[in-house]
């Protein structure tokens, strides 16, 4: 791995907030800024935490952080040595302004706390990435791309073990004898210990269970709720209205983990919402019949081009692109 120029393993919330590095990838970040701070995450996990809450308070404050500077703070200090040798007449003013002030501090960290403790950490990916997130308990999770997860921060001191999804996540959940609760818009997985895969799409969801025992409600429908055990799928189309429980493969629903496409009769309109969803790419086919024609196999996913490269040949089609626009065509 390549060096790092600086010594994160001493860094604290505070230090992350005053690195204008760190401050400018938060604000306007690029492909350079993520492969430097996952480099820094990769060296040192314990700091994952710590970037994302500084990382939301730049959010919240929507200013640049203050760095550290030895010149400053001591220029600032020869000013208010020099103000304390004015005269009494401004005593009272100053006095004023340091209430003010102190009132403006106390106003400020109160407004701190009180956001601190109630409000969610969160976890997003972008179009075409992944992410390893280890939660306080530390389950495990693997967060597919244009995905995101979300916490309480009083997770630590509540004892509660609540997550939020939107997206796609496989999740690998710590068994310690009480409730791990995941929440998908209307649906609510309930498990003690095991491991599912959850995907959210265009107002559909669905859950396949790899191991263990889960839980799954719809709030409002109790007909619908169901059991699963291991290698048994669930499926939830909120246009359709209808909840159905059936046979799953495991190892495929997860494939995307290992950077895999597994197609099982995967047609070609479900392949193209997969490039809409995960990778942001506008889809046009030019022939609407190749909509419904199915194919099985398995598909790289590490590079762009190769996945391109594998369905043009696995379908029998021109796959021409122009920046963010996908052009299907069926071969001559």
């Amino acid at each position: 791995m390549e060096e790092l120029e600086k010594d994160y393993s001493v860094y604290q919330v505070i230090n992350f907030l005053a690195d204008e590095q760190f401050i400018r990838h938060v604000k306007y970040p690029d492909a350079g800024s993520w492969a430097h701070w996952n480099k820094v995450v990769a060296a040192f996990p314990s700091k994952e935490p710590l970037m994302q809450e500084a990382r939301e308070m730049i959010w919240l404050l929507e200013r640049p952080v203050i760095q550290y500077n030895e010149g400053a703070r001591k220029k600032i200090w020869a000013q208010v040595e020099q103000g304390i040798q004015q005269k009494a007449s401004f005593h009272y003013l100053r006095a004023y302004r340091f209430r003010l002030a102190a009132a403006c501090i106390l106003a400020l960290l109160i407004a701190g706390a009180y956001w601190y403790l109630t409000g969610n950490v969160v976890y997003e990916t972008g179009y075409g990435s992944s992410r390893q997130i280890t939660l306080p308990d530390q389950s495990r999770v693997t967060l597919n791309a244009h995905s995101r997860l979300s916490y309480p921060r009083s997770w630590s001191w509540s004892g509660h073990r609540r997550v939020w999804l939107q997206g796609e996540a496989f999740f690998d959940v710590k068994h310690l004898g009480d409730t791990f609760r995941l929440y998908v818009k209307d649906v609510s997985i309930t498990v003690l210990g095991t491991a599912f895969n959850v995907k959210d799409r265009r107002d559909k969801t669905d859950v396949v269970l790899q191991r263990g025992r889960i839980r799954i409600d719809v709030k409002g429908q109790r007909q619908w709720s169901s059991i699963l055990t291991p290698g048994e799928g669930w499926e939830y189309n909120r246009n359709g209205a209808a909840a159905t429980k059936q046979k799953a493969d495991t190892a495929a629903a997860v494939a995307w983990t290992q950077q895999q496409l597994v197609l099982e009769g995967t047609t070609v309109k479900e392949v193209i919402q997969l490039l809409e969803d995960n990778y942001g790419y506008h889809v046009v086919l030019e022939d609407s019949s190749l909509a419904a024609k199915k194919l099985r196999g398995t598909v790289p996913m590490q590079r762009r081009e190769d996945l391109f490269f594998v369905l043009s040949r696995i379908f029998n089609i021109e796959i021409i692109q122009q920046q963010d626009t996908l052009l299907f065509r069926a071969r001559p």
